[in-house]
C-alpha cells in the first residue's frame, strides 16, 4: 500500500489512463461514422479537425486530471466529494490491484510507441544519409537519385531535400517537372515530413484501422495543399491533375521502387489519386468546418469523460478484487 503524495499522483495517472480510454472510444466512433465527411472539408479545416481529433484524447486528460487535482488540494465552493470529479481513497494506491495493472499496460505501450518512432526514425535518416550519398544535387536540397522508378518525394524535418528519380525525368516534359519540383518544395515549405511523423505518433494510440484512416486523410490533406500551392502560382490545374495521373500509370507499370516510411516523407506519387484529381479539376464543393460543433464535440468529449470515471472505477472493483 503506498500513501500520501505519490498515492495520489499514482491515482491520478490511473484517471488519466481511464480518461484517454474513454475519449479514444468516443473519437473513434466519429472518425468511423463520419469520415467520409471529411473530404468535403476545406483543406486548412480538414488539417485542423484531423490535428483535434488525433490530440483530444490528450486534451481530455489534461483537463479531466485537473479537475481531479485541483478540489484535492485547493478548497472551492464549486468542488465537494459529491462533485463529478470524485474518487474513492486518492490518498491510498493499492500496487496489487487493477489499478496498477492499468498503468503498467498504459506506461508499457506508450514506451514501445516512442521506442518504435525513434528506431525507426533513426533508420530512416541513415537510409536518407546513404540515399543523398548516391544522389546528384540539382540545386540547394534537391537531388537527383538514378532508379528508373518515375517517383519524387520530400523528407527531412529541419533541414528539408526533395529527391526526384531519373525515371521521372526522363519521361516528364519541362511543365511537368516545374509541376512536380513546386509540389515538392510546397511540401518541404509546409514541414510536412516532421507533420507526418508526428501525427502517426498520435494515432499509433488509435486502433490500426481508424489510425490508418486518420493517416490517409491527413496524406490527402497535405497531398492537397502541396497542389493548392502549385494553383496559386499560375499553374493549369488541368496540367497539374494529367501531370498526377501520367505518375501513377508510369508507376502501376513498374514493379521497383526507393522504399521509405510513408510516415516520413511527402511523396508526389500516386497517393489519394482520385480525390486530388477531382479536387484539382474543381468537382469537389468545400466547406469550412464547423467551428461550433467542433468546440461541442470537445466539450462533450471530456465531461462524459469525467462523468463516466466515477462507474468505471466502481464497475472495475466489482469485477476485479481491490
Amino acid at each position: 500500500m503506498i500513501e500520501g503524495g505519490l498515492a495520489v499522483l499514482l491515482n491520478i495517472l490511473a484517471i488519466a489512463t481511464i480518461t484517454f480510454v474513454l475519449s479514444n472510444i468516443a473519437v473513434s466512433a466519429v472518425v468511423t461514422l463520419l469520415a467520409q465527411r471529411f473530404v468535403g472539408l476545406e483543406v486548412q479545416s480538414r488539417k485542423v479537425i484531423l490535428w483535434l481529433l488525433v490530440t483530444a484524447p490528450w486534451f481530455a486528460v489534461f483537463c479531466v486530471s485537473i479537475c481531479f487535482v485541483y478540489p484535492f488540494y485547493y478548497t472551492n465552493a464549486f468542488f465537494n466529494d459529491n462533485s463529478m470529479a470524485h474518487w474513492h481513497h486518492m490518498t491510498s494506491f493499492e500496487l496489487l490491484s487493477w489499478h496498477s495493472v492499468t498503468l503498467v499496460i498504459a506506461f508499457s505501450y506508450i514506451a514501445y510507441v516512442f521506442i518504435n518512432k525513434i528506431v525507426t526514425l533513426i533508420k530512416h535518416k541513415n537510409e536518407l544519409k546513404l540515399l543523398t550519398s548516391y544522389s546528384q544535387q540539382l540545386e540547394q536540397n534537391t537531388y537527383k537519385i538514378d532508379s528508373p522508378m518515375p517517383n519524387a518525394f520530400t523528407s527531412g524535418f529541419f533541414t528539408k531535400s526533395c529527391f526526384v528519380t531519373s525515371g521521372i525525368l526522363d519521361k516528364t516534359t519541362a511543365d511537368e517537372q516545374d509541376i512536380i519540383f513546386r509540389h515538392e518544395q510546397a511540401h518541404a515549405a509546409y514541414s510536412d515530413p516532421l507533420k507526418k511523423w508526428v501525427f502517426s505518433i498520435f494515432s499509433a494510440f488509435f486502433l490500426p484501422f481508424i489510425a490508418n484512416r486518420l493517416k490517409l486523410h491527413m496524406t490527402l490533406a497535405m497531398e492537397q495543399a502541396a497542389d493548392l500551392k502549385v494553383l496559386n502560382d499560375g499553374t493549369s490545374p488541368t496540367l497539374v491533375a494529367s501531370t498526377l495521373v501520367k505518375i501513377a500509370k508510369l508507376n502501376a507499370n513498374n514493379q521497383q521502387g526507393i522504399v521509405l516510411n510513408g510516415d516520413l516523407v511527402a511523396n508526389f506519387g500516386i497517393e489519394v489519386l482520385e480525390q486530388r484529381v477531382y479536387f484539382l479539376l474543381g468537382q469537389l464543393e468545400l466547406t469550412p468546418a464547423n467551428r461550433l460543433l467542433t468546440f461541442m464535440f470537445l466539450a462533450v468529449t471530456v465531461v462524459l469523460s469525467m462523468l463516466s470515471i466515477d462507474g468505471v472505477h466502481h464497475l472495475m472493483e466489482t469485477v476485479f478484487n481491490h
